[in-house]
C-alpha cells in the first residue's frame, strides 16, 4: 500500500451505538450480529483503555456492509 495515501487518509472509526443509529436497529440487534458474526460483518476494534471495552467499527466497513444488505 501507499504510504502517502495512508499519511492523508483518515481513518474514522464509530462506535456501537453509531452503527446501530445508521442501520436503524437496537443497540441488542448490532450486538446480536456480533456474537454471531455474518459474512461479511464489520470488524470490531478496541479503542478504549482499561478492563471495560470499547468496540469501534470503521465507518467505511460499516457503510460497505450496509450496501451489502440493501434489498434493491
Amino acid at each position: 500500500m501507499d504510504n502517502s495515501r495512508l499519511s492523508t487518509q483518515r481513518i474514522q472509526f464509530i462506535t456501537v451505538e453509531e452503527f446501530a443509529g445508521m442501520a436503524r436497529v437496537s443497540r441488542r440487534t448490532i450486538d446480536r450480529y456480533r456474537r454471531a458474526r455474518p459474512d461479511g460483518f464489520p470488524a470490531e476494534y478496541d479503542l478504549g483503555r482499561g478492563l471495560v471495552p470499547r468496540p469501534r467499527f470503521k465507518l467505511e466497513e460499516v457503510e460497505r456492509w450496509l450496501d451489502s444488505r440493501a434489498l434493491w
